[in-house]
């Protein structure tokens, strides 16, 4: 005769509470594992608006140094343009019987001023360049110097600008009301050539020789946007 062998009913039910914690237990870690893992993707695409919240504010700034030296570029060409209007006006106010080298003169600077208005500029350097060799103590002399410096700013050749606005100074200081413009863009010509405390030195000069000059606002709005980046 076979005995058989009884497992107490406490027992089995000790077994089916058992391995339903574990069932429950692994649930949810699972579930944790879930939300842990929705948490990391949230966190991943908070850094990265992050990111480009950092990257459009930079590139905000950007645009408006832009603007703010495209802006203050068009007033330097104005005032230019006035003080030119008016030099010419004075050498033809200056004529006399004996005034055909002046009305020559004159007529050379114009032809060079021409070229440059219709964007040719390789033309109207050469043509300021021998304006300055034929008449290096005309009064429009001076005038252009300058322009031979805006003609290589116009074709972005930075280098070649530098030197010829430099010899504005240089040669035409006590003749001439260009020098604030002049040292405006010699800092231009310095920042897009990277040389930053060359330009940041030449704003100050604006700030402390020219505060009544066109110049001073947007050369004092410079350094303060040149000392705020190197802030941060």
């Amino acid at each position: 005769m076979k005995h058989y062998r009884f497992i107490p009913v406490y027992f089995i039910f000790m077994m089916v509470f058992a391995t339903g914690c574990v069932t429950l237990n692994s649930n949810s870690i699972a579930d944790l594992k879930g939300e842990l893992s929705q948490l990391q993707i949230q966190d991943k695409e908070l850094r990265e608006n992050q990111a480009d919240l950092y990257t459009k504010v930079d590139s905000t700034y950007t645009m408006l140094d832009v603007l703010s030296a495209s802006l203050q570029d068009l007033q330097n060409k104005i005032s230019v343009l006035s003080q030119t209007i008016h030099d010419l006006k004075v050498v033809t106010d200056k004529k006399s019987k004996s005034d055909d080298q002046s009305v020559l003169l004159s007529s050379i600077y114009q032809n060079a001023y021409g070229d440059y208005s219709m964007g040719k500029f390789d033309l109207a350097y050469s043509g300021f360049q021998s304006f300055i060799d034929k008449y290096p103590n005309a009064e429009l002399a001076s005038q252009a110097q300058f322009y031979m410096g805006e003609c290589f700013y116009s074709m972005s050749m930075w280098d070649k600008a530098l030197e010829e606005y430099k010899k504005v100074e240089q040669h035409y200081k006590k003749r001439s009301n260009l020098v604030s413009s002049v040292r405006f863009k010699i800092a231009l010509c310095c920042q897009k050539l990277d040389k930053n405390e060359e330009a940041i030195r030449m704003f100050s000069s604006i700030i402390k020789d020219f505060p009544q000059s066109p110049e001073f606002l947007t050369a004092k709005e410079n350094i303060e946007i040149y000392n705020n980046a190197q802030k941060r």
